[in-house]
């Protein structure tokens, strides 16, 4: 059923159907109407494009989200039912073993994609793959080439965006033409293959290497415990 909003300022249900993820806590919440536009001034001014503010149900946070207007009637203002996010929920990434430089690259990047700066977060993205071949060198450049070409087969990615996630993380490497422009689609997926970069790179190695360390630990704790008892046993045995 359409979205619409009567001349008497009611809408005809809820514009926000079911929960989304609020951009404040990451909860699956519904979103409860708080404020949008009366019906007269819309009318005068026509917009295509409506915000209306929300508050999440689970923080009680506002969130304001943008719904298209698919066209004026003389008794009711007709909206497309799926709403624009404006702030888009912050991903989550581990920084803790990343250098301080691709760490600090990586996060304007996300900051930049959460706000659907896309052009930027391409941008940002190229200044990430930078920082990890300076800082690994060529291990970080072939690591870069061989994940790419991975995740091309996993993800069945076709020629234009597997080109265009390529040349926006490599192509510094090659010339000084700026990163290609980029939708949504390609946005996404460059942001998934630069974070499993990043965990291949840095996070795998540094969480084997420390669970290895911990199972060793108590590997040599309880060996040490047998050992002393086993000399502890031997002494009695000779005592008696």
């Amino acid at each position: 059923m359409p979205l619409r909003l009567e001349s008497s300022n009611q809408f005809n249900r809820e514009p926000v159907s079911g929960s989304i993820e609020c951009p404040h806590c990451q909860a699956n919440a519904h979103m409860a109407l708080m404020a949008a536009p009366g019906f007269k001034i819309l009318q005068a001014k026509k917009p295509g494009q409506v915000g209306m503010v929300f508050q999440c149900d689970a923080c009680h946070s506002p969130v304001f989200l943008k719904f298209r207007v698919r066209r004026y009637q003389q008794d009711r203002i007709i909206f497309h039912s799926a709403a624009h996010e404006v702030e888009r929920p912050a991903e989550k990434f581990n920084f803790n073993y990343l250098p301080e430089q691709v760490a600090f690259t990586f996060r304007e990047a996300l900051g930049c994609y959460r706000y659907g700066l896309l052009q930027a977060f391409a941008a940002m993205s190229r200044l990430t793959a930078d920082a990890v071949i300076d800082d690994l060198g060529d291990r970080g450049k072939l690591t870069m080439f061989n994940q790419l070409e991975e995740i091309r087969e996993i993800a069945d990615l076709d020629d234009s965006v597997f080109t265009t996630v390529r040349q926006i993380l490599l192509g510094a490497a090659d010339n000084k033409s700026p990163p290609p422009a980029v939708g949504r689609g390609e946005a996404a997926v460059l942001l998934e293959t630069i974070k499993d970069l990043l965990y291949q790179s840095y996070i795998r190695e540094a969480r084997l290497r420390r669970a290895l360390e911990v199972r060793r630990f108590f590997a040599d704790q309880a060996e040490t415990k047998v050992s002393s008892l086993d000399a502890e046993n031997s002494r009695s045995t000779g005592a008696g």
